[in-house]
């Protein structure tokens, strides 16, 4: 037998005032004389021996009260030798999932009810001086605290589904942590989960010698799913009087084909695209939507599908941001580039302009093309290299032949490839990245006749740089190559875009290459994002924070103040897992769209063979497969220890009950014979 909490032992030197107690009698005796006591011996005796009796009864009870309740307060378990109960004290993680997939039906209610009334199992297998920790599927911060039993069992009675689908690892390591940072001799981690597929990485567990980690995994109910997996959209901006092309890819996880599935979109708070989509068994099929954008600002949408019985995942909102033209600078070195003249200079969606110098300030501008530039001083490369960081985009386009110092060293300011040598021989493009993000949606399929272009001379580009190749000649140099720096990115040719030195300029590949780096080079706020996400989200806007923070209002017409940081020259939100609800965010006049993770959408569970497959070997961990056997006997039984608490409480109250009845029955003395003497006296 071993104690979960021997300090309470000491307690047992409270046995001392009972005995003390009744060794003393500090009772007053008052002298009666009788005239003849002859006829009243015998009564006497048998009086003084029952009160003796009695007393010494009376003590043996009270000391047994004090003892029971004191080993009660010390939680004796009585092992088999193979427990692993230590001497010290238990602490009790127990994570309950309450994902949304938990909220499927069984006979006994839903499969949350069910993980609910286990955990309280669970809390019943231990003492009332046990700490306890309630872990969920959010993994907030209002977890991070010991809770009673009680306490407990209150959290559990009040737990709601959740959007948070954390990773099973995640969850275990946060129990460990937590645990471990009590000190306690006995740590005990249970999971109470349906073990959903996409969720459990039961191979990267991790290990703990000093914690028990038990799971409790639930009969997951299957069901066929028909859920919106992803929406993208390929325009690199989007303008008023532009058209969008949303590309929405819904899944199947279920055993039987979909046919005509309407899929719909909504912007600006009414129907704009319709489509039906066929989906094979287990497939997904992707379907196009074309709206047009009508107005400046937040366009809000939501694309929908009806399914049932599931249906967190059926509808996918975003929020896209409908802005002004694109600021172009050309700075030339020697006169202006006729070819993007004719490109951009008659384009609204660009709004192009030519200068011989840097401006003294890049503010407002988002692509700067240097253009056969001479020379650059320190300070404007220094103000570039920190103006690409905060997400601009450079174009360099180096004159023949030559390259001044200045252009080289502000290159190596930001990692890009610098001009080494010039090598004056035709030589002819060989690759293109199709998959390059400057080409997306350019190409529709592979074209291996596409006209490569050539050039009459260029330079071979090196140095400490980091690069990716976009147009690539035979001799392995680049014609064009990007180089991502901080938030903004870099372009390098490495032949002036002149007709005289390249047939790149006459050629069809030029137009998407330079249009698409003049729209790509505004960074585009993320139309949609992830309940439960904790990835920074860049801002749009500057806000004042010192003052009175902005306000994040949902969709529900709740709010918080959430917390925006500034990075850079930008500010960025930081969810803490504050979003719960679906739609669309307001802070400000900036939307912010978020959904619900699909992780929950595929409905394929382990079972527990799986799971104890998984597990064994594995040191710390064990399984307790679902029956409708109570837990806590289960864990009784799996434990090879027995607590005896509850008994010591038991034997307490019966020890306290004996005492009071030998009070009530023998602590008076006998009436009738106490008449009797007096009227013999008489």
């Amino acid at each position: 037998m071993i104690f979960s909490n021997p300090a309470f032992l000491w307690a047992l030197l409270a046995v001392a005032i009972p005995i003390a107690v009744h060794l003393f009698n500090f009772r007053r005796y008052k002298k009666v004389y009788f005239s003849n006591v002859d006829r009243l011996t015998e009564l006497r005796t048998e009086s003084r021996r029952r009160n003796d009796l009695r007393r010494w009864l009376v003590l043996l009870m009270r000391i047994l009260a004090i003892v029971f309740l004191v080993l009660a307060f010390a939680q004796p378990v009585l092992t088999d030798g193979k427990s692993a109960v230590r001497s010290g004290q238990t602490v009790v993680s127990i994570y309950v999932d309450n994902s949304f997939s938990m909220e499927s039906a069984t006979t006994e209610g839903s499969q949350l009810a069910v993980a609910c009334r286990k955990a309280g199992e669970v809390a019943a297998n231990y003492g009332v001086g046990d700490r306890f920790q309630l872990l969920t599927a959010d993994l907030d911060g209002s977890s991070q605290r010991w809770l009673s039993r009680d306490e407990l069992l209150d959290a559990v009675n009040a737990l709601r589904p959740s959007p948070a689908s954390p990773m099973l690892s995640d969850v275990v390591r946060r129990q460990l942590d937590f645990m471990g940072q009590s000190g306690a001799a006995n740590r005990h981690a249970y999971v109470i989960s349906d073990f959903q597929r996409g969720g459990c990485n039961l191979d990267c567990l991790p290990a703990d010698s000093m914690a028990v980690v038990t799971l409790v995994p639930l009969d997951g109910i299957g069901a066929d799913n028909i859920y919106i997996d992803t929406v993208d959209f390929d325009a690199p901006a989007y303008f008023v009087g532009g058209h969008v092309a949303a590309k929405v890819t819904v899944r199947n996880s279920g055993s039987g084909d979909a046919e005509k599935v309407p899929v719909k979109l909504y912007a600006d708070g009414r129907e704009r695209a319709l489509a039906t989509v066929d989906i094979a068994a287990g497939g997904s099929a992707t379907v196009t939507l074309h709206f047009g954008i009508e107005r400046a600002g937040w366009v809000d949408g939501t694309v929908e599908i009806d399914d049932y019985p599931v249906t967190f995942d059926d509808s996918y909102h975003f929020s896209l941001s409908a802005g002004d033209a694109i600021d172009m600078v050309e700075i030339d070195g020697n006169v202006a580039n006729e070819s993007l003249k004719r490109l951009f200079d008659n384009d609204t969606v660009v709004n192009y302009s030519t200068m011989k110098r840097l401006p003294a300030s890049l503010a407002g501008i988002d692509f700067v093309v240097l253009n056969e530039v001479k020379d650059i001083a320190s300070g404007e490369a220094q103000m570039l290299s920190a103006w690409v960081s905060d997400g601009g985009s450079l174009m360099v386009v180096p004159q023949a032949e030559s390259v001044e110092p200045g252009v080289g060293e502000m290159l190596a300011m930001m990692n890009a490839p610098q001009p080494l040598r010039w090598i004056n021989h035709a030589v002819r493009a060989n690759v293109v990245d199709r998959d390059n993000a400057l080409y997306r949606g350019v190409f529709g399929g592979r074209d291996d006749d596409m006209e490569m272009p050539t050039a009459q001379g260029h330079y071979v580009n090196g140095g400490q740089a980091v690069r990716q190749s976009v147009i690539t000649f035979a001799d392995g140099s680049d014609l064009l190559s990007v180089t991502p720096y901080g938030q903004g990115r870099v372009y390098i040719f490495s032949t002036p875009l002149r007709a005289e030195w390249t047939d790149f300029v006459s050629q069809a590949l030029f137009v998407p290459t330079l249009y698409n780096m003049a729209l790509y080079s505004r960074p585009l706020p993320q139309v949609s994002h992830s309940l439960g996400t904790t990835t920074p989200i860049v801002l749009q806007g500057m806000y004042d924070l010192g003052v009175k923070p902005p306000e994040l209002l949902a969709p529900d017409s709740s709010s918080v103040i959430p917390d925006i940081r500034k990075l850079g020259s930008r500010q960025v939100l930081v969810p803490h897992g504050d979003m719960t609800v679906a739609g669309i965010y307001r802070l400000a006049d900036e939307h912010i769209a978020f959904n619900f993770p699909r992780r929950e959408s595929v409905m394929d569970f382990l079972s527990g063979d799986e799971v104890a497959e998984a597990v064994e070997g594995k040191v710390g961990y064990s399984i307790v497969k679902n029956s409708s056997k109570p837990l806590g006997d289960e864990l009784r039984n799996r434990d090879g220890g027995r607590r005896l608490w509850q008994l010591c409480l038991v034997l307490a109250l019966l020890a306290l009950a004996a005492e009071t009845a030998l009070l009530k029955v023998f602590g008076k003395p006998n009436d009738q014979s106490r008449f009797g003497m007096a009227r013999k006296r008489r």
